[in-house]
Formats: C-alpha cells, structure tokens, sequence
C-alpha cells in the first residue's frame, strides 16, 4: 500500500517535516561515506532552519503532548482499552515533556559547531563545498570514523528535545486515527469534514497514481493524478483517516 501525509494545519505541516528530517538522519550510518556525511550535514541544517522559522514550536508540542494525555485518559472510560498500552503511552507523554523542557533556540552544539557553521550557507551556493572555499571542511572528512562519528552524535543528541515529542505525537495521532473506504471517481474526491490537523491516504500500489491535495482543515479535494503524463485515470478506491489533536476538536 502507498500511504500518505498530508499536514491540514501549520503545526502538523512543521512536524511532518521534523519527522523526515528525522528518518533522514537516521539512515546516516556510515562515516567512511561522504556522502552518508554530507546527508546527514543537511538534516541539521534543515533542522535548525525549521526550528528557528517555527516561532512557538516548544509552546505547540507542549499543548499536543497535553492534547494527546487528555484524549488517552477519555480512552480509559472505555470497558474494551487495554490499560497496559495506554499506560505505557502517558509514560512517554511524560518523557517527552521532560526532554521537551531541556529545550532552548540557542542550542549551542548546533549553533557554534565550527563545522555547521562553516556549511550551512555552503548549501546555498552552487558547487559551495570544496576544497579550496572550504579546507577545513575537506580536512575533517579525511579524519578516522570515530572523531567524525563522536561529532556527529553530540550533533544528534540535539535533535532529541524535539526529536522524541514530535515522534511520540504523530504516533498517538496516526494511533488513534480511523481509516474509512472511500472512491475517488475518475480519480478525484471532495468532501467536508471536521477540523482536523492531518490527513492519511492509503491506496494500492497497483494504481499508477499520485495523490494531490487542496483545502484546509474542514474542507478537502483530493485528485489523483497518472505518473505517466496524459494517462487516463478510472475510479480509484482508497482508504482516508482525518487526524486530530485531539477528540475535543
């Protein structure tokens, strides 16, 4: 199944693409590699770019994490919830918080890191990275795995304040979503809806089409168009969940 995101909010906009930033970084295992290095040099640069252009970001993963609490503890009124799991859930809530708070815009391994400092506005500049603009660049990829290796984790533990809380919010919000069969015919569907902050489709690889969607919050178009140009598309059945922050809403 080909599953897709779509943020119906700025807040979940931002964290979908923490959430990437995140995954991103996490397939940069090998510091032999430069290009496992410079992979893993953009997620922190785009990481702190989000950041810094999110201006309440603590503040709205706070609120989401506390959401996510209250709608667990009205789960609980439920004779059918399993206690086990959503007591372990309230545990991470409450881990995430306590990461959350160690969090401040001026991170210091990220911002006076001479390296990141160095390329952040290399990546702006075609051709930008090499060894005549950038020596001291070149010089530390040719160090041993483990320095570079003892860097870039200081460099990840950083991504944690943020890291865990948005993970542990989208999980609860995909956790607690309910997907409904719908058809999109001749590949196209609107329909109104709660608010909500995201949507979730999911539909057959067999469909040699993509999902392009319109609207905000209460009100969705969903079109699928053909990856191959002029390619007629049918009726396209597929599976919608619209996800909030919390039952509330």
């Amino acid at each position: 199944m080909f599953n897709f995101d779509f943020p119906l909010s700025p807040r979940a906009r931002t964290y979908l693409k923490l959430e990437q930033v995140f995954k991103n970084a996490e397939k940069c295992t090998d510091f032999n590699s430069e290009q496992h290095v410079m992979y893993l040099l953009r997620c922190v640069v785009d990481f702190i770019d989000i950041v810094d252009g999110s201006s309440a970001i603590k503040i709205d993963l706070l609120k989401d994490l506390e959401k996510c609490d209250s709608t667990l503890r009205q789960f609980e009124t439920d004779p059918e919830c399993d206690l086990v799991v959503v007591n372990k859930l309230h545990d991470d809530i409450a881990k995430a918080k306590q990461i959350l708070d160690n969090f401040t815009r001026q991170r210091t391994v990220l911002k006076d890191d001479p390296i990141i400092e160095l390329i952040k506005p290399r990546f702006m500049t075609p051709g930008g990275l090499n060894c005549f603009d950038t020596p001291m660049f070149t010089y530390w990829l040719s160090l041993n795995e483990k320095e570079k290796h003892d860097r870039a984790t200081n460099w990840l533990h950083e991504f944690d304040c943020i890291r865990v809380p948005v993970y542990t919010i989208l999980y609860i919000w995909r956790l607690c979503a309910n997907l409904s069969d719908r058809v999109a015919k001749s590949g196209f569907m609107q329909e109104s809806a709660d608010t909500c902050d995201l949507i979730n489709i999911q539909y057959s690889k067999d469909v040699e089409a993509y999902p392009v969607v319109s609207g905000f919050q209460s009100r969705v178009n969903i079109r699928f168009l053909p990856f191959e140009k002029g390619t007629p598309v049918g009726d396209i059945p597929f599976k919608i969940a619209y996800i909030k922050s919390s039952l509330e809403q």
